[in-house]
């Protein structure tokens, strides 16, 4: 019998299913993990793990899965105007990995999340595709809008790993101010901006 996802019962296990999963890939990894680690960790009976989940991979995708949809529904749409004014997707980024950076670490740390980070790169790079789309100006250059969305987007994500892989070394909000200054160029050509000189962010 499926379970039904919005009883509080049951989105409350699966929520400490969750956090005791998190818990031990930081503390051992994913590979030494068990199932029966997961209940234990959890205070919950190996046939509760099998009622919500086949196995660790499938708990693994839940995890990851709900990050993503969390930062889609806090990603603002963006605009020329916005662009200019130091908005992009990859500040409302910063902003979630430092409200939830214990799952961005197995998120960055664990095999199987690469799907995970291809819809995040995906969803930003749309972003700015359709800020270039509604811009209604004209390309400037003859590199396809695609392709400059695409590597924005990939850009700012490496941009994001390697700053909390080297412990956060600077506040979220200028790392943000660095992302976007760094892409900004092939964006704002785009978009009919050549004329747009953006400032270097300075560490404050």
């Amino acid at each position: 019998m499926p379970i039904n996802l919005n009883d509080p019962r049951v989105r409350k296990t699966r929520k400490e299913l969750q956090n005791a999963f998190v818990r031990l890939i930081l503390c051992k990894g994913y590979d030494s993990i068990s199932i029966q680690d997961i209940a234990s960790e959890s205070d919950t009976a190996r046939i509760t793990f099998y009622r919500h989940y086949k196995d660790k991979e499938e708990l693994l995708t839940d995890c990851l899965n709900t990050l993503y949809e969390d930062l889609v529904q806090k990603t603002s749409p963006i605009s020329a105007a916005g662009i200019l004014a130091g908005y992009s997707p990859v500040s409302t980024l910063y902003a979630h990995i430092e409200e939830q950076e214990t799952l961005y670490r197995v998120l960055f740390s664990s095999r199987g999340t690469q799907t995970v980070i291809e819809r995040m790169r995906h969803h930003m790079a749309e972003r700015i595709l359709d800020a270039i789309r509604q811009s209604g100006r004209a390309p400037e250059s003859n590199i396809p809008p695609e392709i400059i969305a695409y590597h924005a987007a990939s850009a700012q994500i490496g941009l994001a790993i390697w700053w909390l892989d080297h412990g956060k070394p600077y506040p979220a909000s200028y790392m943000a101010q660095i992302s976007l200054w760094l892409t900004l160029t092939g964006v704002i050509e785009t978009m009919g901006g050549s004329d747009f000189k953006p400032p270097i962010p300075m560490l404050t």
